[in-house]
This record gives C-alpha cells, structure tokens and sequence, in this order.
C-alpha cells in the first residue's frame, strides 16, 4: 500500500514510477497539472468565426519537452525566465487557438501567464514566465536546502546529521548538554519542519506563485 507521502504526490499529479538514476533532473521538463499549477496554460479549440493563426511552439522559444498522451499535448517553451508549459487540450487547439482560463483561485496568475503568451504572440520582447512564477536563486538555494534535510529524515538522520551536512556547523560536534541549545540545533529543526510540510503539500504554494 503506498504511504501518505506516496498518495500525496499522486493526487497532486505525481507519477508512480521511479525516476531513472542515471538521467540528471535536469534533462527532461516536467509538466503539473493545469489544476495545481497556474503556470500551465491551457489551450483549447477556438469557435467557428473567429480569424486565429496558428498556435507555434517554436516561435516563441525552444522546446525543452514535447508529449502526447490521452489528455493531448503538452509543450514546455523555455526562454530566459524558465521553462513556460503550455497544454492543448483539442485536437484543433495548435490550429484554432483560444486560451482557456478556469475561474478558480489561480485566476490571477493564470491571467499573468496568458498575457505573457499573448504580448509575445505580438512581437513584444517579454519574459514567457510571469515574476510571479519563478523562484530566485535564495529560493533555490533554500530548496535544496530542505530536500537534503528531508533526505537525511528519511533516512534515519536528525538534527545533528542535517546541522553538519546541510548547515556545515561545526557545533554539531558538541557535546549533548551544549548541542542541546546551539544555535545550529534550533536552525536544523526548523529546517526539518519547513521540509517536512514542503514535501507533504507545501510545494504547492511555489506552483501557485504564493
């Protein structure tokens, strides 16, 4: 039976096969669902009448990933500011283009995301990515951070394992009276927390540009 965790990343649009070790993260895009990610826009057919160009993926930057699958085809453009996903959603949607914004909770970020697309569509030099969406290298940083710290969780580490590995302290080497209330201590608890509630559902937060 899959853990917590496991139907956790499932709901949220997670895959329930395990990633090659030899391939580098890097090298293939991954597209969330349109429901928990702002960032994913959505493209539809558009009605009868209206005088539409076709819908290029290459025209706007270079694709990083193309797929097909039941749902349609899904297309990562990437450019300066990231990687910027867009999902057709009919079979007509890459030759009668309409974007298709769901009125939910995201609306104000899937509205960024579509005005980005449509300022590029006519000529104007702007980031795909809305600022909104991206993460800053701190933030990067940071979520490395509380991966390793998870990783080290996992695995059966606490405290002082993630103060000397992800936190390099030296007051990981204390004594247990003086470790007890280090400085280095209290930063790898929190750190712990924050991870912890980060891969249970916290992630979300970072799709939604929250």
């Amino acid at each position: 039976m899959p853990t917590r965790l496991a139907r956790t990343l499932l709901g949220d649009g997670g895959c329930a096969f395990a990633c090659d070790p030899d391939i580098p993260t890097g090298h293939n895009a991954v597209c969330w669902r349109s429901e928990v990610s702002p960032g994913v826009l959505l493209l539809t057919a558009a009605p009868s009448g209206f005088a539409v160009a076709p819908f290029s993926a290459l025209s706007l930057g270079s694709v990083g990933d193309d797929r097909t699958d039941t749902e349609g085809r899904e297309v990562a453009i990437c450019d300066a500011s990231g990687a910027f996903y867009v999902s057709l959603r009919h079979a007509e949607a890459e030759d009668r283009p309409a974007i298709l914004l769901p009125l939910d909770d995201m609306i104000e970020p899937r509205l960024d995301v579509a005005a980005s697309l449509v300022r590029r569509l006519c000529g104007k030099r702007v980031d795909l990515l809305p600022i909104r969406l991206r993460l800053t290298p701190l933030q990067k940083a940071r979520l490395i951070q509380h991966l390793h710290a998870f990783d080290i969780l996992r695995d059966g580490g606490g405290r002082r394992e993630v103060a000397h590995e992800v936190l390099h302290s030296e007051q990981a080497r204390l004594p247990s009276v003086e470790w007890k209330d280090s400085a280095a201590r209290r930063k790898a608890t929190r750190l712990i927390q924050d991870a912890t509630a980060l891969v249970e559902r916290g992630y979300l937060k970072l799709l939604r540009g929250d």
